[in-house]
């Protein structure tokens, strides 16, 4: 299983789909249209912030639990980045009390040992990714990226407010997230540098899929399972 991790408009569903399609395999992406909270929470961030992050969880966690039933898929972002990015990030500026804070968290945590129990009871067939592919690269490309998709509710010209909010969601990423993953120990970690690969452009697919295929190799002892 691989999973994406990236802040937004670092282009994850895009390279979640070149990787998936390479694999033969399924992405499976996160639930943005049709998401009922997501345009209020651009709106109201203060009312709707809890609201949208237990949306994602519940949502990221049924995805997690069908992907860990099969030996082959890549998941479009990791249940890790709710707690350790979004959650903490809209405790930290506010826009979710401490009460809201504990219990999403206390939610997170009984997820994340359900899904311990389900693979000691050999339901699902790993307790972690084999890898999660870091997507990432300059703030301003990634703020390119946002204006170049046009989703109303996620463009700085709309409102002028969102430009600190993603600078705080890429520096946390940056800084806090991924060093914080790579320090546990949960997966090996590919970093896909977003300035320097472009996923229109098939030699920088190539090499992509080529390192990521050397990495599962030497970390996991496998392309993917069913390549064998």
């Amino acid at each position: 299983m691989i999973t994406m991790a990236g802040t937004i408009g670092a282009g994850k569903t895009a390279w979640g789909g070149v990787i998936a399609r390479h694999f033969g395999t399924e992405l499976l992406i996160e639930k943005v249209e049709g998401n009922p909270f997501l345009p209020k929470f651009y709106e109201d961030p203060k009312r709707y912030s809890f609201h949208l992050q237990v949306y994602f969880l519940n949502h990221r966690f049924k995805a997690l639990k069908n992907a860990l039933k099969h030996p082959n898929t890549v998941l479009d972002r990791s249940i890790y980045e709710d707690a350790m990015v979004f959650a903490r990030l809209q405790y930290d500026n506010g826009s979710m009390d401490e009460a809201e804070y504990m219990t999403y968290l206390e939610l997170h945590e009984n997820m994340m040992q359900e899904l311990h129990d389900l693979y000691e009871q050999q339901i699902v067939f790993k307790k972690s990714p084999d890898l999660l592919v870091f997507v990432h690269g300059s703030f301003d490309e990634a703020m390119r990226r946002i204006r170049k998709r046009g989703r109303p509710y996620e463009q700085v010209e709309r409102d002028p407010g969102l430009a600190e909010y993603y600078r705080d969601l890429y520096d946390i990423y940056e800084n806090e997230f991924i060093k914080e993953y790579e320090k546990k120990e949960i997966s090996p970690v590919y970093h896909l540098d977003i300035d320097k690969y472009e996923v229109s452009d098939p030699r920088d697919v190539e090499t992509v899929l080529g390192e990521i295929e050397s990495m599962l190799k030497k970390e996991r002892g496998f392309v993917f399972p069913e390549m064998e």
